[in-house]
């Protein structure tokens, strides 16, 4: 027995296992290739009109935005399955990010010439205050943003396609300063971890693309102006600024997770629970009601002989049989047809087997 047991192991075939992006830590030497990720733009509440809100997300290698896709084209990335619900679509990019390297301007690829109908499409968008969002370490993209209310900066993923100026003229954002924050670790020599990520978009009107990894970016404050009626050649640069920081990863997710408004929670809370007292309340008369009549007529029905009736008492009336919600106790402890059958299914799980593929697409 214990020789066909150390058999069936050797026979077993090897398995390969993963974490999920953001659970374990990845630590990158000095150097280092740091891999980032793009993933789809999502829209958000237009800074010019509140009311103005898109529902529709967009792939970013989308050809009308005109992005430089990586040689031999973008990989899917692996994703967990919740952000497969939420509508993420993670793919790889051209984007070099060697740990520890500054670079003030990258250009990816020759500019692009949008035609009439991307550059009314991307004009859509950035009227819709649409976001780019990458990944770099399972970290988003985020831009600072100040609390109206209690003037705290925080961070909030992604950072806009464009802008609409004072003259109603749309900025095109296509040069991105993306600033790494990273954290010296304690458990390995020479290893270091991201724990930030910022985007500072900015609009460069004359960006040229001079040979791959290379560019030229100045910044003489004149904008990149998009014009509607197509033909004209957008280029996309890019810069990297790494800073060291004292945040440890474990916090490194702190700056993000930021509440507006906490007095809106209260409220909330305190409404939710008022509106469930009702429901209990209303509920419960209504229970209390429907037994209080039940009881009274089975307690009569106790003290009435029924041999003496016969039929011919005014208490007929109370000697009904029950129906309805009422014979529910009579299949409680019925037996099943099949229960062996049933057992299985429910022992195995067969129902989170059959509601996986409802739930997914």
């Amino acid at each position: 027995m214990l020789i066909l047991l150390i058999l069936g192991f050797l026979h077993l075939p090897i398995s390969q296992a993963f974490y999920l992006p953001g659970v374990a830590p990845t630590s990158y030497s000095w150097g280092q290739l740091v891999p980032l990720f793009v993933n789809t733009l999502t829209p958000s509440i237009s800074r010019e009109d509140s009311q103005l809100h898109a529902v529709v997300s967009y792939d970013y290698y989308d050809p009308a935005f005109g992005f430089c896709v990586p040689e031999g084209g973008p990989r899917w990335i692996r994703e967990s399955l919740g952000g497969i619900l939420f509508g993420d679509r993670i793919r790889s990019s051209p984007f070099e990010l060697n740990m520890g390297t500054n670079a003030s301007c990258k250009a990816i690829c020759p500019g692009k010439e949008l035609d009439e109908t991307s550059a009314k499409f991307v004009s859509t968008r950035i009227d819709q205050a649409y976001k780019v969002n990458l990944l770099v370490d399972g970290l988003p993209g985020a831009e600072v943003v100040e609390d109206i209310i209690t003037g705290e900066l925080f961070n909030t993923p992604g950072f806009l396609l464009g802008k609409v100026d004072s003259d109603g003229r749309k900025i095109l954002f296509n040069h991105w300063d993306i600033y790494v924050d990273y954290h010296k670790t304690t458990l390995s020599a020479g290893k270091y971890r991201v724990v930030q990520v910022l985007v500072l978009p900015s609009s460069r009107a004359y960006s040229k693309f001079l040979e791959p990894g290379k560019g030229e970016c100045p910044d003489d404050n004149i904008p990149l102006v998009l014009d509607e009626n197509g033909g004209q050649t957008v280029t996309y640069t890019y810069g990297v600024y790494w800073r060291p920081s004292t945040t440890a990863w474990a916090t490194r997710w702190d700056s993000y997770l930021h509440v507006s408004d906490p007095s809106i929670h209260w409220f909330s809370l305190i409404s939710s629970t008022c509106f469930v007292i009702l429901l209990l309340a209303l509920v419960s008369s209504i229970l209390a009601r429907a037994l209080h009549k039940d009881i009274q007529r089975y307690n009569r029905l106790d003290s009435i002989n029924l041999d003496d009736l016969n039929g011919t008492s005014a208490m007929d009336e109370d000697v009904q049989e029950d129906s309805g919600w009422k014979l529910v106790h009579g299949d409680v402890f019925r037996s099943p047809r099949s229960p062996l059958l049933l057992s299985v299914l429910l022992g195995s799980g067969a129902q989170l087997l059959n509601m996986r593929p409802a739930t997914v697409v």
